[in-house]
């Protein structure tokens, strides 16, 4: 059951909930959909299973040899035949064939190794002369053969279910000869952000207004071929925020506000999630930056209210949103992962603080280091990190090489600025 709050949408100081606590409220709250349909393979790319996947086959699916040579039979041999005449040639795509007795057979790789045959001498040890083959010393019994189902064995599961299909997935998929897949169907995500003075990209702003980028960035951040993502930006007016939630709950599996969460007088959100029939869970987080952060359900679609502040919004999502996802589209948690920080802090012993910083390997070790000057409003230092460190409530200072979680922008994407 979802964690529970003793805060109402409508009082104007509702209770804090720690870092920890709002995560386990938003594990809480977001369960795996269980919606699934199937693809074709050639647009399967990217996505997530949805049930496990057995072979219907054996990899090899019969025994074949390795490579270019001659098939004979070497059992009850006491030694090796110095030569053998050649009866006939196996070559990738041609059918089983019978191996005379006494007699060696030309084979391709790939080929389909003849009946009675246990061996296959590759033709760098063998000197062919006419319809004769003279093989070399050295070779051994079931020697050059690939054995039907050493690779992959018929009805064994090959791929899990929450498994994510990439090229060498869709490779191994289409050497077993399945054509569809059952994948887990796209999250509907719907941003709304709100504030009358946002404008989209590409218009001239008046005095006083601001382009919108939480916009962009939210669905760039979320962007993937596990989500389809529907943005729009409605002004300050009580109104049209209930009339938005009200159309993005009847179609996507999340609803994301930005702004409109604290208890200013042009903050509306709060009021139009209860009036849109929702509910809210938490409502303030302590972390910084991002403490006006809100979790619930909005009939039967997920509700994340995120601050207006670009890096709190950005931020938020990583530590909330991006493990929401997951488990909507019921993969499971991402590992952890930690890094030694290249500065120290001063201990904030009331509230978690997420800070933008830069990756990079030294002597072995994973070392955070600060991506720009301190400042949520500061869009280059964003732009010039690739990952954020949770740094824990704390009553002492945390000195440099401190190891702490991070939240990577983009795994295996560090550095991209220079200090």
């Amino acid at each position: 059951m979802p964690a529970h709050f003793s805060s109402s949408c409508f009082d104007p100081r509702p209770a804090t909930v720690s870092f920890e606590a709002a995560r386990r409220a938003a594990a809480a709250l977001a369960r795996p959909l269980d919606l699934l349909e199937e693809v074709p393979l050639a647009r399967a790319t990217g996505r997530i299973l949805a049930a496990p996947i057995a072979a219907p086959l054996s990899l090899p699916p019969f025994d074949q040899a390795a490579m270019d040579g001659y098939a004979l039979c070497l059992a009850g041999k006491d030694a090796i035949p110095a030569v053998l005449p050649v009866s006939g040639r196996t070559q990738a795509g041609d059918r089983p064939g019978v191996l005379v007795a006494g007699t060696a057979q030309r084979i391709m790789t790939g080929a389909p190794l003849p009946s009675g045959a246990d061996t296959v001498a590759m033709q760098e040890q063998v000197a062919r002369r006419g319809d004769l083959a003279q093989f070399g010393p050295g070779l051994k019994p079931g020697a050059n053969i690939r054995r039907a189902g050493e690779d992959v064995t018929q009805g064994a599961v090959i791929l899990e279910k929450g498994d994510v299909l990439g090229w060498k997935e869709i490779a191994l998929l289409a050497a077993l000869g399945i054509a569809a897949v059952p994948v887990v169907r796209p999250l509907r995500v719907a941003i709304i952000t709100t504030g009358s003075e946002l404008h989209a990209a590409g218009r001239s702003l008046p005095p006083g207004a601001i382009y919108d980028c939480n916009g962009p960035m939210l669905a760039a951040l979320l962007a993937g071929p596990n989500t389809h993502i529907i943005s729009r930006s409605v002004p300050d007016d009580p109104v049209a925020i209930t009339r938005a939630l009200e159309e993005a709950r009847r179609t996507a599996d999340m609803v994301i506000t930005t702004a409109g969460m604290s208890v200013g007088e042009e903050d509306h959100v709060r009021d139009a999630v209860e009036r849109a029939g929702g509910r809210l869970e938490v409502m303030k987080v302590a972390m910084k930056p991002g403490k006006p952060l809100a979790f619930g359900m909005l009939a039967g679609a997920l509700f994340v209210g995120l601050p207006g502040n670009p890096q709190a919004a950005a931020f938020a999502a990583l530590a909330f949103i991006r493990p929401m996802t997951r488990a909507l589209l019921g993969q499971a948690p991402a590992r952890q992962m930690t890094a030694e920080t290249g500065f120290a802090l001063a201990g904030k012993p009331d509230r978690t603080e997420l800070l933008p910083v830069r990756l990079s390997v030294e002597h072995g070790r994973l070392i955070a280091h600060r991506s720009g000057p301190e400042g949520s409003h500061r869009m280059m230092t964003m732009a010039c990190a690739d990952a954020v460190v949770v740094a824990p409530a704390a009553s002492a200072p945390l000195p440099a090489g401190t190891i702490l979680e991070v939240l990577p922008f983009d795994q295996g994407s560090f550095g991209r600025c220079a200090t």
